[in-house]
């Protein structure tokens, strides 16, 4: 399942990050396989998205969430 794909107040584990283009930065804001993230806030248009992990919040594009693997 992707990232974009959660409900707000869903929950979900991130399995992989499949992104080469910001990857480092993802890393450094706490996005790494295991890290547990909830989606907070969906965009009027869809995009950005808000989640919530590692104690704040951050909003990604949509287009950047699509890249990112949760489990539920």
């Amino acid at each position: 399942m992707k990232l974009s794909e959660l409900k707000e107040n869903q929950q979900a584990i991130i399995v992989d990050l499949n992104t080469k283009e910001i990857q480092r930065r993802l890393f450094d804001l706490g996005f790494m396989a295991g890290q547990k993230i909830t989606c907070t806030n969906i965009g009027i248009f869809g995009s950005p998205i808000a989640y919530s992990l590692c104690g704040c919040t951050i909003a990604l594009r949509k287009k950047d969430a699509d890249e990112i693997g949760v489990s539920i």
